[in-house]
C-alpha cells in the first residue's frame, strides 16, 4: 500500500514545483506555453526514441498486451462515439476524451508503481509502446485530418501533417533503431538521452504551472463529460483488463495484478500538453488530468487489496 503513495508523492513532488514557479511569475506569462513546446517538439521525441531503440519490439505483441491494450481499446471508442455521436460535440473534443480514459500515465507514474510494487519495471514496457506506437499516432492522425481546412479535400494532406509530427518520428526513428538493431554513436545518442529526460518533469512542470490560478469545479457544460471520463477510466478500462487477463486470458497471481494496476493508471499528462499544442479540450483535460490522479490513489489501492 504504501508504495502506491510513493508512486504518487514523485510526481506530486515536481507539480507542486510548477505550481509554486506558476504562482511566482518567474517564468513570465508564456512560461508554460514554452515548457509544453519543449516537451512536444523535443522532449517526448527524444525520449520515444531512447526508450524504442533500447526495447525489444517483441514485448508489446505479448498476450498480456490483449488486456491492456484491448481494454484500452473499448473505452477509448466508447468515449468517442459517445462524446462525436451521442452528446454531438466536435471531433477533436471526441479524440481527446477518448485519449483521456484510455492514455494512462504509464511514465511518470507507471514506472514508480512498476518498480515499488510489482517490483519489475519490464510490466511497463508493452503498455508504454502501445500507446507510443498505436494511441498516439492514430489519435494524432485523426486530429491532423479534422483539422485541416475545409477547402483542403486531398487525402494526403492529413497523412502529410502525421508524417510531419515529431511525436511519429521519434517513435518511428526508434522503431527503426530497434528493428535493425542500429546504435547511434555515443556522442550523438547522449545528447538525445539528455533531452529526453526533460519529458517526463517538463509534463509535470507544465500541469503544476496550470494550476497556479487554484482549480474549481468544471463549468456545468462539461461537468458531466469529465465524469464520462473519470468513470471510464479508472471503473471501466480496470475492469475490462480484468475481465480480459483473468477470466479471458488465464492470468492470475502477480501478472494479472500488473495487468489491472497498469489499467486503473490516471490520465497521463502527455495527454494535457497535446491538448496545448492543438489548442482543444485545454482546461477539459487539465481537469481530467488532475481528478483522475487524485481519485486514481483510491482506486490502486483498492486493486492491490483484492489482487496483491
Amino acid at each position: 500500500m504504501l508504495a502506491v503513495f510513493e508512486g504518487f508523492a514523485v510526481i506530486a513532488a515536481v507539480i507542486l514545483v510548477g505550481f509554486v514557479l506558476g504562482r511566482s511569475g518567474v517564468l513570465g506569462p508564456h512560461g508554460q506555453q514554452v515548457i509544453a513546446k519543449l516537451v512536444f517538439y523535443a522532449g517526448t521525441p527524444a525520449l520515444l526514441y531512447v526508450t524504442v531503440a533500447d526495447t525489444d519490439l517483441g514485448l508489446i505483441f505479448n498476450t498480456a498486451l490483449f488486456a491492456t491494450g484491448g481494454s484500452a481499446i473499448i473505452v477509448g471508442l466508447a468515449l468517442f462515439a459517445l462524446t462525436r455521436w451521442v452528446r454531438r460535440r466536435s471531433t477533436g473534443e471526441a479524440m481527446f476524451s477518448a485519449w483521456a480514459t484510455s492514455y494512462v500515465n504509464i511514465g511518470n507514474l507507471g514506472i514508480p508503481i512498476a518498480a515499488y510494487v510489482l517490483h519489475d519495471i519490464g510490466y511497463v514496457a508493452p503498455v508504454l509502446l502501445f500507446q507510443l506506437l498505436v494511441l498516439a499516432p492514430i489519435g494524432m492522425a485523426v486530429l491532423d485530418g479534422a483539422g485541416r481546412k475545409q477547402h483542403d479535400s486531398h487525402w494526403h494532406s492529413a497523412l502529410f501533417q502525421v508524417l510531419r509530427n515529431p511525436i511519429v518520428l521519434g517513435a518511428a526513428a526508434g522503431v527503426a533503431a530497434s528493428a535493425t538493431g542500429f546504435e547511434l554513436p555515443r556522442f550523438v545518442f547522449e545528447p538525445i538521452d539528455m533531452i529526453g529526460a526533460t519529458a517526463v518533469p517538463g509534463a509535470l512542470l507544465a500541469f503544476g504551472i496550470s494550476l497556479k490560478d487554484g482549480w474549481a469545479l468544471p463549468a456545468k457544460g462539461t461537468r458531466s463529460q469529465l465524469g464520462y471520463i473519470t468513470g471510464a477510466k479508472l471503473i471501466g478500462q480496470p475492469f475490462i483488463a480484468w475481465v480480459i487477463g483473468g477470466p479471458m486470458l488465464g492470468y492470475g497471481g502477480i501478472d494479472l495484478f500488473a495487468i489491472v494496476v497498469t489499467s486503473a493508471l490516471p490520465t497521463a499528462q502527455n495527454v494535457y500538453i497535446y491538448s496545448m499544442q492543438y489548442r482543444q479540450s485545454e482546461a477539459l483535460m487539465r481537469d481530467a488530468v488532475f481528478i483522475t490522479t487524485v481519485l486514481a490513489v483510491p482506486a490502486l489501492v483498492i486493486v492491490a487489496a483484492f489482487l496483491g
